[in-house]
Formats: structure tokens, C-alpha cells, sequence
């Protein structure tokens, strides 16, 4: 058996190489660098047990032993089997080479195909199919550095495999202080625990408080069935609570949360995100979005500000609003800052700067802006106040003031603004209920079918009347109806006729958006089928501008100048001219190359696009229809002002 001495200072690198992987698995071991420097002094023996060549040439490789050829050594309790070895007694430093295999009688077992150790340094280093090994604990990595002077060890050049217990970290590289604990792994990490699944790109952990920090895209997912999507999280395995930095989501059986910074604890159910924050309640059937939003998923109360947004879908209410308060358990609910309630089950809708609504008392209050629709009862309101329970509502005030909505029976709403409203109801509770409405001012309406603007009005739910004075105007598709004033019969959804006193107009706009055939009349009548204009007459003073279509390509022939007392038209489905019947009549038809230009327009002529609402929205737009060169005659008076109490 071959003996050497001068072994023992360069083999006492095993001894802190096997420190560093106790220290790695959590076993209670350290080391300073003067009781290194201590037991180098004692000489602690080496034992070549066997080689099959040892060899040392001072004048080849000075002051290395070779050894070659199943080499075994053993110091202390440990066995170091490799192929061959240099041993460096003076620089403090040995290389091992070839089936490395380190042996303790702990059970530590470490293999790998190369070992380095430089005992001034204080460095280890392990390269190639580097695999350690205790009960139940082992790391496989390719290359594995360790410093006694930081505690921290280091592996890398491949992807590394920590095992310990029930849990696995696997990335491209990590370290290890076995001092404090803190753990870095890096590049494609993926860690299994009984807790949890991770899926990361770098992490940062503790193994002594539990705590595990993901940085890059990443996912947890939690054996409570929680998948979180984030690129900044710290997540504590022992308490369940989780914070998310950056947008984040969490989906879950329970709820889903998304937004840019989030707090959550699935024990408690208490749940807090701040910036673009969705909480989506599955068991209780709430759904919260605002900037900053907590919630107990336990008690029911949520509180939100900055744009939140809360829908009960189990009670079928969506409140909305800069700050609001929302219990489902009490029913009361409070808003303030551009808020708006939907009330699905009671088919409400309530807007307004300030709001407070109980769903167990059913009464409510508004303040500023406040805009409250009915559709179940078929009322609207709007106004700077608001006050409101299930049978009446009052409205008054505001910018630019009160507003009706929808009072027939149609799915399609007719919504209709005026600077002051007022409505009374009859019979509310029976079939026979209905209502009358009162607008003053700046009178706008809009449904998909029809539009009008004027400025007084009497809306009567009784027969589906709405009459119309001060220079009301009536749009239907691309027809245009001018007058003194203007009364329309509405069906349950659409309008069924109109009829203009006074300077009538009626102007329809062709296809090519340049050309308009125009009637101007004393009086008119109009009567409508599905919407759609089907017959009209137009009495007294008749004189129209006609373009007839060439059937074959839909070109205009020419116009047509008409005038005489008395004219019924009658329209096709496809709003296209059946017939005309007129008795004792002018008429000249002018080719389109040779119109004269005063005969394309009538005097009273204008096309009020700009006046028109475009959509249920436009209708608070204040357009005025009369301009400079809109002055004419007017031959019905309009009705006195009335008083209309609030």
C-alpha cells in the first residue's frame, strides 16, 4: 500500500468541498478560515490507499504527486475514488480527474469527472456530470463552485437539479448562502414543492422563512388549484400570502384576479390589487374592476377607487364610479365620482356624481347629474337631483338638464332630453297605466328609427303621442320633415304616422349624398309601415323637386319641377316611388345636363345633418336649428308656455 504525506495539506479540500454540500441540504455545519488554517497546521494524514502509478518529479511538475490508475484516498471519513489525481502540497490545491467519486460515511456521496481545489482561495470547484448525493436529498448539475469566504455556492454550464425532501428546483445555474439561507436560481427555473409549481425564468427564496420571489415571466400554480401568471411575485408557501408586482393574474376555482400590483391570501380571502385591477369572485358571483380594489370574499365587502366597477351577478347590479362601497350581505351600496348603477333585476339604470341605493329598502338618492332610467316601469329621468324608490322618481336641475327615456312598449328606447321635464303617472300598477311628459327647451330624441329635435313638447304614453312645437324637425333614415309643428304617432316600435301643420317640408336625400327630392306644402301627412315611409299627401301650395331613376343602373334621369294644390304619394317597402296622384298641375322635367340652378333647391330649403342626434349619447348636444338664412312665416302659433311642476 502507498503512503504520502505530502498529500494531506491538497486533500483537505475534499473535507471543505463535502462541507458545502452538507451545508447545501440545510445540515447544521460550518467552518471559519482560521480553523482551516488551524487544522492545516495539525497535518491531518491522507491515505493513498491505492494506484496503480505514483509517481512525483520535482523537475517535470514541481511539487505535485501523481497518482494514476484507480486511485483511492481517503481522509478522515471520507473516500475519494477518480482515475487520477494531481496532489499540490505547497500551492495548497489538488485535481482530481475521471470518475471522481467522494465518499462519506454520513452517506454523502458526491461524483463528477473532474475536482479542483485551491485551499489559498478557499474555492471548490466540481466539473462534469457532477451529482451529489444524501438520504433523501441530492443535486445533479454539470459544473459546481463553492467560496468558504462568502458561504455561497455556485453551479452552472447546464441544467441543475436540486432535490431535497419532497421538492425540486431545476434551472441553468443557482447559489446558495449557507450562512442566511438565501437561495438565486437562474435561467428556465422550474420548482416543484408540495405547495406549489413554478415555472420561471429566475427566482429568489429563503429555505429557512419560505419565502420564494419569481422575476421574468412566470407561473405558479398552487395545490389549491390557484395559476398565477406573473414577472415579478413573492409568494410565502407557510402563510398563503402572495403579492404580485407588475400586471399579474391569478385564476383559481374560487376567483380570478388580474392587475398590476396585487395582495392575496386564498386563506383568509382577503384581496387587494392596486392599478387595472379585476377581481372575479366565482362562488359568491362578483365581479370588481378598478385602480385600486380591496375585498373579503368571506363578508362581502368590497371597496374600490379610482374607475371601479362592480357586478353582482347573483343579484344582477353593476355599480360603477371613481370610489365606491359595495356589501351584497346588507344591500347597501354608495358611490361617488362619475357613478352609475345597473340594476338588471329591477331594470334600472342610475348615474349621477353621488349615489346611494339599497336593494332591501329599494330607495335611492342622487346628487349631481344624476341620470335614472326605469325600464321595467317605462320611466327615465334626468337631472341634478335625484330622488327615486319604486313607484315615482322626481328630477330637476343640472348640465344640461332632465332627461325621459323610452315610454312605449317597444325594445327599441326612444330617449328624449329637454332643459326641464317633468312627468306624472296614472294607473301605474294596472294595464291601464300610463304617463305625461312635459319638455321645455332644447328638445332632443333619438331611436335607431326615428329622430327630432324642437323646442317644446308633450309626450302622452295614453295613445303614443308625441306633438312637437317651436321648429320641430322629424328624421326618418334619410328623409327630412320640417313644419310649425309636428305631432307622431309611435306603434309599440316603430313610428305609424306624422302629421306637419305650417311650412311643411319633407326633403329625402338620394344615394349619391348631392341630390334631394323635396316636397313644400301648407300641410302634411305621413303615414309609416315598419318604419318606413308607405303613403303621404301633401295639401295646399304643393311643390316638389323630383329626381326619377333609371330602373336598368339606378341613374338619374332628370328633375322634376311640380307644383300644384293637392299630392299623395305612394312609396314601395323598398322606399322606392310607386305612384303619384295629384289633380290640375304644373310640371317641367329638366334633363341633368340642363337644370337650371334655382330649380334644384326649393326656398325653403335646408338639410339639418348637423342638428341631427347621432345616437342615444348625442341627444345633450345643444344645436340650434335657426340660422340667418332660415327665416320664415310662421302660421301656427306655438302653445303657450305652461308652468310644469317638478
Amino acid at each position: 500500500m502507498n503512503r504520502n504525506n505530502k498529500g494531506i495539506t491538497n486533500l483537505y479540500g475534499h473535507r471543505i468541498f463535502n462541507y458545502l454540500i452538507l451545508c447545501l441540504f440545510g445540515l447544521s455545519v460550518s467552518l471559519s478560515v482560521s480553523a482551516q488554517k488551524d487544522k492545516q497546521k495539525q497535518g491531518a494524514k491522507v491515505y493513498i490507499d491505492y494506484a496503480d502509478i505514483l509517481r512525483y518529479n520535482q523537475m517535470e511538475l514541481p511539487n505535485v504527486q501523481i497518482a494514476k490508475g484507480n486511485v483511492k484516498f481517503r481522509y478522515k471519513d471520507m473516500t475519494l475514488l477518480c482515475d487520477s489525481a494531481y496532489l499540490n502540497e505547497q500551492q495548497s490545491t489538488f485535481q482530481a480527474f475521471g470518475h471522481v467519486d467522494l465518499k462519506r460515511k454520513d452517506g454523502t456521496r458526491i461524483t463528477c469527472q473532474r475536482a479542483y481545489y485551491d485551499g489559498y482561495l478557499q474555492t471548490l470547484k466540481a466539473r462534469e456530470k457532477v451529482v451529489v448525493r444524501q438520504p433523501f436529498k441530492s443535486l445533479k448539475c454539470d459544473s459546481l463552485d463553492y467560496n468558504m469566504i462568502s458561504n455561497v455556492a455556485n453551479y452552472f454550464g447546464g441544467r441543475g437539479t436540486l432535490t431535497y425532501g419532497n421538492s425540486v428546483v431545476v434551472a441553468d445555474q443557482g447559489d446558495y448562502n449557507t450562512e442566511t439561507h438565501d437561495a438565486n436560481f437562474d435561467g428556465n427555473v422550474v420548482i416543484h414543492t408540495p405547495k406549489y409549481d413554478i415555472n420561471t425564468p429566475t427566482a429568489r427564496g429563503n429555505t429557512d422563512t419560505g419565502l420564494m420571489n419569481v422575476l421574468g415571466k412566470s407561473i405558479i400554480r398552487t395545490k389549491r388549484g390557484e395559476v398565477v401568471h406573473t414577472n415579478d411575485g413573492t409568494y410565502n408557501s407557510k402563510t398563503d400570502y402572495m403579492q404580485l408586482n407588475g400586471y399579474s393574474t391569478i385564476k383559481s376555482p374560487q376567483r380570478d384576479i388580474e392587475g398590476n400590483n396585487i395582495i392575496y391570501n386564498s386563506t383568509t380571502g382577503d384581496a387587494e390589487g392596486h392599478g387595472n385591477v379585476k377581481i372575479n369572485d366565482k362562488v359568491n358571483k362578483r365581479t370588481m374592476v378598478g385602480d385600486n380594489v380591496t375585498y373579503n370574499s368571506k363578508t362581502g365587502h368590497t371597496e374600490g377607487h379610482g374607475k371601479v366597477k362592480i357586478i353582482d351577478h347573483k343579484e344582477q347590479r353593476t355599480i360603477t364610479g371613481e370610489d365606491v362601497i359595495y356589501n351584497a350581505n346588507t344591500g347597501h351600496s354608495e358611490g361617488h365620482g362619475n357613478v352609475k348603477i345597473v340594476d338588471n333585476l329591477k331594470k334600472r339604470t342610475i348615474t349621477g356624481d353621488h349615489l346611494l341605493y339599497n336593494s332591501k329598502t329599494h330607495v335611492g338618492e342622487g346628487k349631481g347629474n344624476v341620470d335614472y332610467i326605469d325600464y321595467k316601469s317605462k320611466h327615465a329621468f334626468k337631472g341634478d337631483y335625484v330622488h327615486y324608490t319604486d313607484t315615482a322618481a322626481i328630477a330637476y336641475g343640472g348640465n344640461p338638464g332632465p332627461v325621459a327615456k323610452d315610454f312605449s312598449e317597444s325594445n327599441d328606447t326612444l330617449f328624449i332630453h329637454a332643459d326641464t321635464i317633468s312627468m306624472k303617472a296614472f294607473n301605474i300598477d294596472t294595464p291601464q297605466g300610463y304617463r305625461k311628459i312635459f319638455g321645455v327647451d332644447n328638445v332632443r330624441a333619438y331611436r335607431t328609427d326615428i329622430q327630432a329635435v324642437c323646442g317644446f313638447f308633450i309626450a302622452n304614453t295614453k295613445d303614443s303621442c308625441l306633438v312637437m312645437y317651436q321648429e320641430p324637425i322629424v328624421w326618418s333614415d334619410n328623409r327630412q320633415l320640417l313644419g310649425d309643428s309636428i305631432k307622431v304617432f309611435m306603434n309599440d316600435s316603430t313610428i305609424r304616422e306624422a302629421h306637419i301643420l305650417g311650412n311643411a317640408l319633407s326633403i329625402e336625400e338620394l344615394n349619391d349624398k348631392e341630390h334631394y327630392n323635396q316636397i313644400a306644402s301648407k300641410t302634411m301627412h305621413a303615414q309609416f309601415i315598419d318604419g318606413k315611409i308607405r303613403t303621404a299627401q301633401a295639401i295646399s301650395n304643393v311643390v316638389t323637386v323630383y329626381y326619377p331613376i333609371e330602373e336598368r343602373d339606378s341613374s338619374l334621369i332628370g328633375l322634376n319641377y311640380l307644383e300644384t294644390d293637392t299630392m299623395r304619394i305612394y312609396m314601395s317597402p323598398q322606399r322606392q316611388l310607386e305612384k303619384i296622384w295629384t289633380n290640375k298641375f304644373t310640371s317641367t322635367l329638366y334633363p341633368m345636363t340642363q337644370i337650371p340652378p334655382d330649380k334644384t333647391l326649393l326656398p325653403n330649403f335646408h338639410w339639418y345633418e348637423a342638428v341631427r342626434p347621432k345616437d342615444k349619447y348625442d341627444i345633450f348636444r345643444k344645436v340650434a336649428r335657426k340660422d340667418d338664412t332660415d327665416i320664415r312665416p310662421s302660421e301656427v302659433a306655438a302653445p303657450p308656455r305652461q308652468q310644469i311642476a317638478n
